[in-house]
């Protein structure tokens, strides 16, 4: 139980979460299943560099230059770098997505990924843990509330799923105990909130 519950974990991990957001955009009957081929993956590719391969890169050469120093990056910092390295990365992402006005929802996104990285970098100034995950997850069910709302109904169960997955991780979570019951639903309500702020009003 434990195994699955860190596989869990790791598949729903905050860095891999956006891509299955935009990847699920591209294979359900939305306006971007359209979209050339060519361009789909391009998509893919920048939220793939900008979410997962450069913070996942950042961090290894972080703790790589402490190594070369002969010390280790203690792990109460790791939580906070990796927030302001997802500020840097999704803000990067933004910038990328404002040369075509056709990609407002993926600039949306990208903001989104910004507040919350900022959410979750106050909050752990207040509390000594905040998790990523759930607010990440959050994010995702935000966003695909606002596409069921504007009317993208073929996006219902891909929303049921996201639902059923956040309820999943976090039962790991706790499973895992890396967190408590509070924390994750403060992350969780958190991620939403602010998400549906940036796609509704930034």
């Amino acid at each position: 139980m434990k195994r699955f519950a860190k596989i869990i974990s790791t598949i729903l991990h905050p860095c891999f979460v956006p891509i299955y957001a935009i990847a699920l955009l591209m294979v359900t009957g939305t306006v971007y299943h359209y979209y050339p081929l060519r361009f789909q993956l391009y998509l893919l590719w920048v939220v793939t560099l900008y979410s997962a391969i450069l913070p996942i890169l950042t961090m290894a050469l972080l703790k790589r230059l402490h190594r070369l120093r002969g010390r280790e990056l203690p792990r109460r910092y790791h939580p906070a770098i990796m927030m302001v390295v997802g500020i840097i990365c999704y803000a990067l992402y933004a910038f990328t997505m404002m040369k075509a006005p056709s990609l407002i929802i993926f600039r949306k996104i990208a903001v989104a990924g910004v507040m919350c990285n900022i959410y979750c970098l106050v909050m752990l100034c207040f509390t000594r843990r905040i998790s990523t995950h759930l607010t990440a997850m959050g994010a995702v069910t935000a966003f695909f509330t606002m596409l069921n709302i504007a009317g993208e109904m073929a996006l219902f169960w891909v929303l049921l799923g996201t639902l059923l997955a956040s309820g999943l991780l976090a039962t790991a979570r706790l499973y895992l105990g890396r967190h408590r019951s509070l924390q994750l639903l403060t992350a969780y309500v958190g991620g939403f909130i602010v998400s549906i702020i940036a796609l509704l009003y930034i």
